[in-house]
């Protein structure tokens, strides 16, 4: 099963993009070369983003860059934008005072985020639709416990609350609103076995799909 862990500040991730020349249409060959240049002078100094490390009596993040682009003319450039759009999420998650546990959500994002990037530098990192959809219940639940997180080979999220050994509640977030989740609970007619219940549902409905089966009463506060 997964897991989760944080820090905190109202300063977050910083990066330098590389500058682009300034044109209307097509690139010309000179600008193309200036470009390129500038992208390999400026790729020495990107780095992954590390884990915040939290002044106490600041609370600032210091942190350095996030990933940076390979290649100018390819699928790098939406996956470059998908990377900022997983940065502004994050930073929402961690300094958004509604969700319980925002500084450890957000430290593990970003520690699933490098841990993607160190395997595969052409990943997602994170699939920001599922971040998203993932961001949002966290918006519309606000009394839950800290669950794990981790993330599926897809880079969506899947996040775990467990109360004891017999009681777990499983959410893998889709791109598209949705969620697949799975619960275990013990059988109270034969406390030697255990039931359990699987399903989708869209995410806005999620809570009222799996309160029959006492789900809250262990994964809220």
């Amino acid at each position: 099963m997964p897991e989760a862990s944080t820090s905190y500040g109202d300063k977050f991730i910083s990066y330098q993009p590389l500058l682009r020349q300034s044109h209307s249409g097509v690139w010309n060959p000179r600008e193309i070369q200036n470009y390129w240049e500038s992208y390999v002078q400026g790729r020495s100094s990107m780095t992954f983003l590390s884990t915040p490390a939290v002044s106490p009596e600041s609370h600032e993040v210091y942190k350095i860059g996030w990933p940076d682009k390979k290649n100018p003319f390819t699928q790098t450039d939406l996956l470059y934008n998908e990377h900022e759009q997983v940065q502004e999420l994050i930073l929402e998650i961690r300094t958004s005072l509604s969700i319980p546990y925002h500084e450890s959500l957000a430290n593990r994002l970003v520690a699933l985020f490098n841990d993607a990037k160190e395997e595969d530098s052409a990943s997602l990192g994170i699939a920001v639709g599922s971040l998203r959809n993932f961001h949002n219940f966290l918006q519309s639940n606000t009394n839950l416990r800290c669950p794990t997180i981790s993330l599926t080979p897809e880079y969506n999220i899947y996040a775990s609350w467990r109360l004891e050994e017999n009681r777990v509640f499983s959410v893998h977030f889709l791109l598209n609103g949705d969620t697949r989740f799975v619960i275990f609970k013990p059988n109270d007619r034969h406390p030697e076995r255990q039931i359990r219940i699987s399903g989708t549902a869209t995410t806005d409905i999620l809570k009222e799909t799996v309160s029959p089966y006492g789900v809250w009463d262990w994964i809220s506060e």
